[in-house]
């Protein structure tokens, strides 16, 4: 009898298992999304904190056998839409506020739902069965309402310039201020008095709404509030300010009303040095945009202006680029001026590549430029004058495999430009370091690679598993994390690469490990990998449809990694069989190392529901695994 009981209760959790696939580790109550810069950030549609590896499967919070992972409850959500991603039993009817939801043959569902201003309610209930319900709550933040006629107001929180701005002749800065309709507006900055309009009255072609996210723009606020007004100054020679804070008076029908800013401007009558406080800062081309050629320790530059905690410097005339105070140590003493002549450059070899050493009196600011056609490295040194008489290198350079010749000018004041002629047709890595005062370019050559003794021995791979620890990526409609499924494809492609003899080094190996996207990176560069490759599964943004767009997608940052990106792509969408959703640019930590090749792929998207049952099939994985090798061989392969 005891027998027979307990091989009912098998049975019960056996049919349980069967009814959701991915019971393997769900996770049920949904967390806030992401904010960082990273690539879950990106897919921060469906980012949730992690629940510990080890629990056990939990129950729903609610008294419901409908599951929704995303979004949380009482979310806020910026889009004129959103999905709502969960599952429910199989084989079961569910309708959304009386719609139908549409499910895949697991009971998974991404229903897509509008969003007007304010609160949402959204009921999801099984038909023929009353008792189950889920509702669903989110809110829609929108555009502010324009102030009243009257009475006379300034929204405080809507005053421009909002950080402290230090500026110097020739720069313009813009006032604005949401104020009462109808009114004049003046803008009092010292002595200076400045008119400004209503916004509305600008010209069709300027857009303050305009946005973008995952790629493409959309209209995430209206172009201009009707109660905007704006205005700007150019900053004149006379101007001498220290703290000063701009003034706004409203003046409407007889009455006045007058509000100060928080934010303070400063002219800067000669700019300060600084330098670099350590390895790798972070370089800027505007106040938090687009990175460049991150510095070294030690490079000295000309900060003559700033905006909140970011610092301009100034490269050469017209040029400029912005790091972050607590990155600069700033100079009292206006002693020398960053400035070198550069009279030789000097090429010799270093283990598994070549060096171009460019002599200084002392670290000037830099940026690489890499090109595939025609194949070279263009150096710029900021600060540098040219007196070069002579490129030394160590041995001939017909006898370098990498390395065809080196070239310099001189194609503007204070910018010294050396080119670095490649041979092949294809860049194994580089980046930029300094020794003593010497600039150094470092060119890594080919993997010397040992097919005797397997296809791919001699090479060195990082396989980076996304995500893993408190960061789990994207859920599936069951709950499964996105962390788990890279887990299992990447160590499969462990397997794989050291069976045909590549040397493999994790960034993770574990669902508990959580390293920081600098730890991974570090963990390449340190290991001196030939490739990294970062596998990831995707998501979507707010405003989207996970039934309409999905698929396999794969991201490169630096040109050498383009035609590794793509091959990936293609392989995966061979062997997996999901859409070609392309191959982009993109900005991501795992893509950006310069040292070696180095992309991100998505195999396929966890919110689209007939994906991600797939993706939790071990035999997608394995073909996942194995689509990945493949691309690796034949982009190996290629390079001969």
């Amino acid at each position: 009898m005891k027998g027979i009981v307990i091989l009912l209760s098998l049975l019960v959790f056996l049919a349980g298992a069967c009814s959701h696939p991915s019971i393997i580790n769900p996770a049920w109550q949904a967390g806030a999304p992401g904010t960082d810069k990273s690539w879950s950030a990106i897919k921060n549609a469906v980012v949730m904190p992690a629940a510990r590896a080890a629990e056990p499967p939990v129950a729903p919070h609610h008294e419901s056998s409908i599951l929704v992972v995303y979004p949380k409850e009482d979310a806020h959500i910026d889009s004129a839409s959103t999905f709502l991603v969960g599952s429910c039993p199989a084989g079961a009817r569910l309708t959304c506020n009386g719609s139908e939801v549409r499910l895949n043959a697991q009971g998974y569902f991404a229903h897509v739902v509008r969003l007007k201003p304010g609160t949402n309610t959204f009921t999801l209930a099984l038909q023929n069965v009353p008792e189950q319900k889920r509702m669903v709550r989110v809110f829609r933040d929108s555009d502010p309402p324009p102030l009243p006629p009257r009475p006379l107001k300034i929204a405080a929180d809507s005053v421009e310039p909002k950080e402290d701005l230090g500026v110097t002749a020739g720069d313009v800065v813009a006032l604005c201020v949401r104020a009462t309709p109808g009114g004049r507006v003046d803008a009092y900055v010292g002595r200076r008095k400045i008119a400004l309009v209503p916004a509305w009255r600008a010209p069709r072609a300027v857009n303050r709404g305009l946005d973008a996210a995952y790629g493409s723009s959309y209209q995430r606020r209206g172009r201009f509030p009707a109660d905007l007004y704006c205005g700007f100054y150019t900053v004149s020679p006379a101007d001498h300010w220290h703290n000063v804070r701009p003034r706004f008076v409203l003046a409407k029908a007889g009455r006045t009303l007058s509000l100060t800013a928080r934010a303070s401007l400063t002219t800067i009558e000669q700019p300060s040095p600084a330098q670099t406080k350590h390895d790798d800062t972070v370089v800027r081309l505007g106040p938090g945009q687009a990175r460049t050629t991150p510095l070294a320790a030690g490079v000295r530059l000309l900060v003559d202006g700033w905006q909140g905690s970011s610092m301009r410097c100034l490269l050469a005339p017209g040029r400029h680029v912005w790091i972050l105070k607590e990155d600069l140590l700033l100079e009292n003493i206006r002693s020398v001026a960053p400035s070198s002549a550069v009279r030789t450059i000097n090429i010799s070899d270093e283990p598994g590549g070549l060096r171009i050493s460019v002599p200084l009196s002392q670290r000037l600011p830099y940026q690489i430029e890499q090109q595939l056609v025609p194949n070279r490295l263009i150096l710029r040194i900021f600060g540098a004058t040219a007196d070069t008489d002579w490129i030394t290198p160590a041995r001939p350079v017909t006898d370098s495999g990498t390395l065809d010749h080196v070239t310099w000018r001189q194609p503007e004041d204070r910018v010294y430009e050396m080119t670095a002629h490649l041979k092949s047709d294809r860049q194994w890595g580089f980046w930029a370091s300094y020794e003593e005062n010497d600039l150094v370019l470092h060119i890594k050559d080919a993997p010397h690679l040992m097919p005797e003794s397997a296809p791919l021995a001699g090479l060195r791979i990082c396989v980076d598993p996304g995500h893993g620890g408190e960061e789990t990526g994207a859920l599936g409609p069951s709950g499964t994390r996105e962390s788990t499924v890279n887990l299992a494809i990447a160590l499969k492609l462990k397997e794989l690469l050291q069976r045909e003899g590549a040397h493999v080094v994790m960034t993770r190996q574990t669902e508990t490990e959580g390293p920081s996207l600098a730890a991974r990176v570090e963990t390449a560069v340190r290991e001196k990998c030939d490739l990294l490759l970062s596998v990831h599964n995707n998501a979507l943004p707010d405003g989207r449809d996970p039934w309409a767009e999905h698929g396999t997608s794969s991201y490169w940052y630096h040109p050498q990694a383009i035609e590794l990106a793509r091959t990936l792509k293609k392989a995966l969408v061979q062997e997996v069989g999901f859409p070609d959703y392309g191959t982009y640019y993109q900005n991501l930590a795992l893509a950006r190392p310069s040292q070696m090749p180095a992309v991100l792929v998505e195999v396929g998207f966890m919110i689209n529901p007939d994906e991600y049952a797939q993706l939790l099939d071990p035999q997608v994985q394995d073909r996942a695994a194995s689509a990945l090798l493949k691309g690796i061989k034949k982009y190996v392969g290629a390079s001969k």
